[in-house]
């Protein structure tokens, strides 16, 4: 009762003044002025209470359904959804001048490969052609210190390509004991083969004229040995920078390197002497890689 007497009264004081301004009041006399309104009476909670339905203190409370402009909430079940600008589509692929290197591109390797298929189906480019004819060893010293021996072999060179010149720019020589180490070494000049055409190059190897390149003990007593049995088996190789050039198509070149072994090279000794010559036999091409 003493809350809705406070209302009533804080009702009673908030009411605006009602001013006639019509000519009956004019008449009547002075117009009477109300007296101010006075604050409304302050009403204190306990902590943590709060005004019933947002009620704001000394007011009369709000119709039921109503709320406070200031405390307005929005209806149930409704959610704000946090909104995302999309981003526009992305072009698909590459830029046109991308699209454009790369196909000229995949065209110039294409073209590349088409045509070196084409080279070598056309030109038939080959290895040269390797034989030992013939080797002799002289002044064969196995007992010497350092170890003195020659050797002069005959070796057939032979350009099989029907199209391509070719060229022995530098040709390295080595003689080999057995597959073990090699005991001699020589250089050859530069040779010239026309296409299908041969030509005999003469390897002549010495040893022992320096100490600098003396053949190990341990290797000279083996071929001592093997001397003194009668038979001394040796190996030819070669290191050879060579050149292809086509005739017909000038730009045409190809420079490789060629190892080249030449094995099964037995030299007989007879009666302990001490030169020898090459078995006499039937003999493969030398083997040739790269």
């Amino acid at each position: 009762m003493a809350s809705q007497g406070r209302a009533a009264e804080s009702n009673h004081h908030s009411t605006p003044a009602i001013i006639n301004t019509d000519s009956s009041a004019s008449q009547q006399g002075p117009h009477v002025q109300w007296p101010p309104p006075s604050q409304p009476p302050q009403v204190f909670y306990p902590p943590g209470v709060m005004p019933p339905n947002g009620q704001f203190t000394g007011y009369a409370p709000l119709p039921p359904g109503h709320y406070p402009h200031a405390q307005a909430q929005p209806p149930p079940a409704f959610y704000y959804g946090q909104g995302y600008a999309e981003s526009p589509p992305r072009s698909g692929g590459f830029s046109w001048p991308c699209r454009c290197f790369l196909i000229f591109l995949i065209v110039i390797i294409l073209f590349l490969v088409i045509s070196r298929i084409i080279i070598w189906a056309t030109l038939l480019p080959r290895f040269p052609i390797f034989h030992v004819d013939n080797m002799s060893v002289t002044n064969f010293d196995a007992e010497a210190n350092p170890f003195r021996a020659k050797w002069d072999a005959k070796v057939t060179v032979e350009n099989p390509n029907k199209k391509l010149d070719m060229y022995l720019d530098k040709v390295e020589g080595f003689v080999n004991y057995n597959d073990k180490y090699d005991v001699g070494f020589t250089w050859k000049n530069p040779m010239f083969l026309e296409s299908r055409n041969k030509t005999t190059m003469r390897v002549v190897i010495v040893t022992g004229m320096s100490a600098h390149y003396a053949v190990p003990l341990w290797i000279v007593q083996d071929m001592g040995r093997d001397q003194k049995d009668g038979a001394v088996n040796f190996l030819l190789k070669f290191r050879v920078w060579a050149t292809l050039k086509s005739r017909s198509w000038s730009w045409f070149r190809r420079s490789l390197v060629l190892y080249v072994e030449c094995d099964d090279l037995n030299v007989v000794f007879r009666g302990g002497s001490k030169n020898g010559t090459l078995e006499s036999k039937d003999r493969e091409d030398c083997d040739i890689s790269t």
